[in-house]
């Protein structure tokens, strides 16, 4: 099973109450996996609050694309520096970060 480690930045490291940690993943999984099942499912307590900050939700429920991948607020999910899409396959060693919008003027 691949582990991949997970950097949370601002208002989720402030709800989760960590800077990083590492999950093991099932061989297959995608990063939309990581942010709808490991990560709730690790912080359980948080789970409606992390949903509805990262994700676009309607009623509680979060809003999927036409190819059925979430649809995530204005946060970044980067991978060795670059954006990545939700449907990036795992692997052993990957570092996922976790930005929160900014802002500028």
């Amino acid at each position: 099973m691949p582990t991949v480690g997970v950097r949370y930045f601002g208002r989720l490291r402030e709800l989760l109450s960590i800077k990083r940690e590492e999950y093991e993943v099932e061989d297959g999984a995608v990063l939309a996996d990581l942010l709808l099942r490991y990560i709730p499912g690790r912080h359980e307590e948080a789970s409606k609050t992390w949903n509805e900050t990262i994700f676009r939700t309607v009623k509680g429920e979060i809003i999927l694309s036409g190819d059925g991948m979430p649809l995530l607020r204005n946060y970044l999910v980067m991978m060795d520096g670059k954006s990545i899409d939700l449907n990036h396959r795992l692997k052993d060693g990957d570092e996922v970060t976790v930005l929160p919008p900014f802002g500028g003027g």
